[in-house]
């Protein structure tokens, strides 16, 4: 059997109905996978110790939700999973490790309110009913919830399971040294490449980046296996809902990502700036789309600044993938200028909907998007600035990079679901 933990979507649904990467490839992974005969699970309880089956009906409302599909109904949610209602057990021991009075009164309060919860809300649930060599997958941000490796190493050692992890990246393991989640995913990833049997990620350069980390914090190597992702997002096919104010079919430009520095929206700007002033941007809007980084203060400056980009360029925080759906779709063509990622979801996703993508060269982004894209060095302005400028005014070359893009079929998340489903189900000698 192979069993897919859900807990990290559960805890992110009840509070959000838009997602992230992450959340993202996780939904499409678990919804999918039903199909192939998995079943999802959750923990809950003091350190995630309690394991309990959740419904297919459950996980494909969860689908629903993030998709636009269907509203989130919080009374339907908690009664279709009553466990949803309670959060892990809360240790705050690493993260005020040097602050021993904020330690107690967090843990003292943290108690209080799971104790709370638990006897307010917890339920019997179904258990699962492990076998040895039952395979367990983890997608999630799952280095967000306390103990959770240590209870996986538990269910190992107790019925013989298999557990394997998908690691998206390793992104924060180079800001280790800062408080709070890098130092956290740090002790996440250590404890990980002992528990874990198998490990799954999205591109070559994440293997590589994995590999390496395995000789470095625990030295030796254990199976790592690039998976490619789907394509299409769970929004395609529903009618398309009206675009923001100021905003015309073919008539923007569309970046999908969260605002932040390693993401580089700041020179893209920059580079859309320069056309602007000099008059160069064929009347053509640029929109971002993600949530602004509170740290993120050159980029809230810069735009606060730069008065010829007001109506220019729209910045759009929240958005549902109904919302998403329809910008992709109507956009003249995508641009992706992050400097590192673990894979560039969208600017795979942009080639699902037959959109062009203008896109970074660096880290995994030639793998997502492959030879459907261009591609400039994402820390040279003058270059982005000259490819946009390109691709706005000849229509011919822009024309015959859509022709490529619909010549070519879209990998779908049901056929990247039955292959981790097929992968997670064989012997661990086998990788």
């Amino acid at each position: 059997m192979i069993y897919i933990d859900v807990t990290d979507l559960i805890l992110w649904v009840r509070r959000k109905s838009t997602v992230t990467g992450i959340q993202r490839v996780h939904i499409n992974y678990a919804v999918n996978a039903l199909d192939h005969g998995a079943q999802c699970l959750m923990f809950y309880g003091r350190e995630c110790r309690n394991v309990a089956l959740v419904s297919n009906q459950f996980v494909r409302y969860m689908a629903d939700v993030l998709s636009s599909r269907a509203q989130m109904d919080r009374p339907k949610f908690f009664k279709m999973c009553p466990n949803a209602r309670l959060s892990p057990w809360p240790d705050y021991r690493q993260k005020y490790a040097h602050r021993p009075v904020k330690c107690l009164l967090h843990t003292l309060g943290g108690h209080l309110r799971f104790h709370t919860q638990r006897w307010l809300f917890e339920r019997p649930a179904q258990a699962p009913d492990f076998k040895p060599g039952d395979a367990l997958l983890s997608i999630g941000r799952d280095w967000t919830m306390e103990g959770y490796v240590a209870n996986i190493q538990r269910l190992k050692d107790k019925f013989g399971i298999r557990p394997q992890l998908f690691l998206h990246d390793m992104i924060p393991i180079p800001g280790e040294k800062q408080a709070g989640t890098a130092k956290r995913f740090l002790t996440f990833v250590i404890a990980a490449f002992k528990t874990f049997d198998r490990f799954f990620t999205s591109s070559d350069y994440n293997r590589g980046e994995i590999i390496n980390y395995m000789h470095e914090f625990v030295g030796f190597e254990k199976p790592v296996v690039k998976l490619g992702f789907g394509q299409n997002i769970n929004a395609m096919g529903l009618a398309p809902t009206a675009l923001p104010e100021g905003l015309e079919p073919g008539r923007y430009l569309l970046c999908v990502g969260r605002i932040a520095a390693s993401k580089n929206q700041i020179r893209l700007m920059r580079a859309w700036h320069k056309l602007v002033l000099a008059g160069a941007d064929g009347g053509v809007k640029l929109v971002l789309l993600g949530e602004l980084s509170g740290s993120y203060r050159e980029f809230s400056d810069y735009l606060g600044a730069a008065k010829a980009l007001a109506g220019k360029l729209i910045l759009l925080e929240k958005a549902s993938d109904q919302l998403l759906n329809t910008l992709y779709q109507n956009c003249l063509f995508t641009v992706f200028p992050s400097t590192i990622e673990g894979y560039g979801l969208p600017a795979a996703e942009s080639v699902a909907y037959g959109k062009f993508c203008l896109a970074s060269n660096a880290t995994s982004i030639p793998e997502a998007a492959g030879i459907h894209a261009d591609y400039f060095d994402p820390f040279d302005e003058d270059e982005m600035q000259a490819k946009l400028s390109h691709y706005l005014n000849d229509h011919a070359a822009l024309q015959a990079r859509e022709a490529l893009i619909k010549a070519t079929p879209i990998r779908t998340w049901a056929e990247a679901s039955a292959e981790l489903v097929e992968r997670a189900g064989r012997p661990l000698d086998a990788a």
